[in-house]
């Protein structure tokens, strides 16, 4: 029983070490090629199947999708408003990768919760 309970520990363990390193590729990808907007996007996208091919949640995906289109378009409003501007920038007025980016931090809030979950933390 012990043994069990360890094993589900360390997977649970495991599953967030992935979650941080799906979220630092992130970060990682736009900072260092930001100005290669397909290098970016292409790097990112293939981070977001990754992680959506490890997760294999149709909630992961819709959460994706929600939060790739309403964080892009707050996105969009706040550069056209004049908040920021966005050195490089290929679709109204923001870069391509900017969708997969707010889709991917939406997708692995959710993951990153339900481990959190899983390994007892309730509040």
């Amino acid at each position: 029983m012990e043994n069990k309970l360890e094993r589900k520990i360390l997977q649970e363990w495991k599953n967030i070490i992935f979650n941080a390193i799906f979220a630092i590729l992130n970060v990682l990808f736009a900072v260092l090629f930001y100005e290669n907007i397909l290098l970016t996007s292409t790097l990112v996208g293939i981070v977001s199947v990754g992680g959506l091919i490890k997760w294999k949640s149709k909630l992961t995906l819709l959460i994706f999708i929600f939060s790739a289109l309403l964080g892009t378009t707050g996105e969009i409003i706040a550069v056209n408003q004049g908040v920021w501007a966005y050195s490089f920038s290929n679709f109204i007025s923001v870069p391509f990768w900017l969708f997969l980016v707010w889709g991917n931090a939406g997708a692995f809030v959710h993951q990153t919760a339900l481990e959190f979950k899983k390994l007892g933390v309730k509040k």
